[in-house]
């Protein structure tokens, strides 16, 4: 399905933001700072399609130039703490061939200029992996409309308040806009939508159609960002990327309780006699005036969904769905993370779940078909998951520690050489020359402020706090297994020996006196 992306966001001196430098990263080209003599090298970056200027139409020669537009850029704004560039960032659909997606980009930044009358730069960059779906465009723009004279008054319209927001609002429907013809042009069965998913919910309730509004109740995932991507492409836990999965992992488990509930109840059956939703919504629209929030199983509702207690059996429609992950897929997930590296020093904690995972393969034979397995499972995984991040806490608070103190040795270097080769002037470039090494001096209380949160990090408050979060981990990784060893009982249980709760005492001295080792099931 396509994706549905756009972002608004701007560049300020007041945070050390530089439009060179910006316009040189995502353009992946060399520009050079006329006003600092900062040289921005972004030549051998990888992922840049395409970049272009589009301007006004009665704009100067030189504004289609990136290096004479941003140096005008920056010489037109004279405050410390001006707003120097504004991005918009776009999701561009995967299902587009590249062709494509170079006409939906241009025509997206013509809009944009259209009504703004600044001039842009717009990039097209690909997936970072070779199998990616995230291309994606940025869009940079000056914060000053350009005429024949050159930058004139600031776009204020879109600095924020209530102006502010209308403007974003239109810019995101107009992206959603053009993505839709674009698409329909490429005859892609797929669509994109810019409003909320409460509000596609609802709407999706008024025409009738239950299953899209259950499916549009789910709860929304959190924007990753460039470093938890990162850690993820090295195979790395970060915990946006573990509170995402547990959101789709929760969202797959209230839509099977749900569909459940229908099922028990008779209302999953295909409607009859051409009496569609479209019709029953009509039908019941008066006696569901008040509206009525769904109660899911657990107390759990579906937020902005109206008027589903009055449909009647025979009236709701649910198309066959994906299963999912098949419970021997999960079985194998779970035992992957049991002989990872990482939850080698709590291992031997664990009997429950040793004992409930040796005869994996049993289980799976005995309660392939139980309804409940699979969301047992997913339980289980999700605990698996954030015993092996407060596992790994410490380490990675080591390794966060060296880093900060590696990057303040470097700025302090960077401020050696720069006196060193740079004597202090005599003549008028002295302004010059202190706010060369003010720059310097600046990332090295930068450096500091790091190093200091980092070894903050590992006071041994902090140590106390992660080891009482690794014990309740475990100990919550221990309870679950014990329930499913109760729930799913195979005969070869009986030979085990009963375990009783975990030992949370030894936890520290079980990390201390342990060699790191993989452990492995018998």
């Amino acid at each position: 399905m396509a994706i549905y992306h756009a972002r608004v966001k701007t560049f300020s001196r007041a945070k050390g933001h530089s439009s060179v430098a910006a316009a040189a990263y995502r353009a992946g080209l060399l520009l050079v700072d006329e006003k600092t003599g900062s040289r921005h090298d972004y030549r051998r970056r990888g992922g840049v399609v395409e970049t272009r200027c589009v301007v006004p139409d009665d704009a100067p020669e030189w504004s289609m130039v990136p290096a004479q537009l941003w140096s005008a850029a920056e010489h037109a704004e004279r405050r410390k703490d001006a707003t120097v560039a504004r991005e918009f960032e776009v999701a561009l659909p995967h299902e587009l061939n590249d062709g494509q997606r170079s006409a939906l980009a241009a025509e997206i930044t013509r809009a944009l200029v259209q009504r703004y009358r600044f001039a842009a730069q717009a990039s097209i960059h690909s997936p970072d992996a070779r199998d990616g779906l995230n291309w994606h465009l940025h869009i940079l723009s000056t914060t000053r409309r350009l005429d024949a004279e050159g930058l004139a008054d600031k776009t204020r319209e879109l600095d924020g308040g209530p102006s502010g927001k209308s403007e974003v609002e239109w810019v995101r429907e107009m992206v959603a806009r053009v993505t839709n013809a674009h698409l329909a042009a490429a005859e892609v069965g797929a669509q994109v939508d810019h409003r909320s998913l409460e509000a596609q919910a609802a709407d999706a309730m008024a025409r009738g159609d239950l299953v899209a509004a259950v499916l549009l109740t789910r709860e929304p995932t959190r924007h990753v960002g460039k470093n938890a991507s990162a850690l993820a492409r090295r195979g790395e836990d970060s915990e946006r990327a573990e509170r995402n999965a547990a959101i789709h992992g929760e969202n797959d488990e209230q839509f099977e309780k749900l569909l459940e509930t229908f099922e028990r109840k008779g209302r999953a059956m295909a409607p009859t006699d051409g009496h569609g939703p479209e019709q029953a919504w009509r039908d019941r629209q008066n006696a569901n005036r008040a509206g009525v929030d769904l109660t899911l199983p657990g107390g759990g509702q579906m937020r902005g969904v109206r008027g589903i207690t009055g449909l009647a059996v025979g009236q709701i429609a649910v198309p066959p769905r994906s299963p999912g992950p098949l419970a021997r897929d999960l079985f194998g997930e779970a035992v992957l993370l049991w002989l990872d590296d990482a939850l080698a020093a709590v291992i031997d904690l664990l009997k429950n779940t040793r004992r409930f995972l040796e005869d994996h393969a049993g289980r799976l034979a005995a309660f392939a078909e139980h309804s409940r397995l699979r969301t047992d499972l997913r339980e289980l995984l999700k605990r698996l998951r954030t015993l092996k991040r407060w596992a790994t806490e410490w380490k990675r608070r080591q390794l966060a520690e060296r880093h900060a103190l590696k990057l303040l040795h470097r700025s302090e270097h960077s401020l050696e050489e720069f006196v060193e080769s740079n004597p202090k002037p005599a003549d008028g470039t002295e302004k010059e020359w202190a706010r060369r090494r003010g720059r310097r001096l600046a990332a090295i209380e930068q450096r500091l402020a790091s190093l200091k949160a980092a070894r903050e990090a590992r006071s041994p408050q902090a140590e106390a706090v992660c080891e009482q979060r690794l014990v309740s981990a475990v100990e919550a990784v221990e309870e679950w297994s014990g329930q499913m060893l109760k729930s799913y009982p195979i005969e070869s249980d009986a030979l085990a020996p009963a375990f009783g709760p975990v030992d949370a005492s030894k936890l520290k001295a079980s990390q201390k006196t342990q060699p790191p080792r993989s452990p492995r099931l018998h």
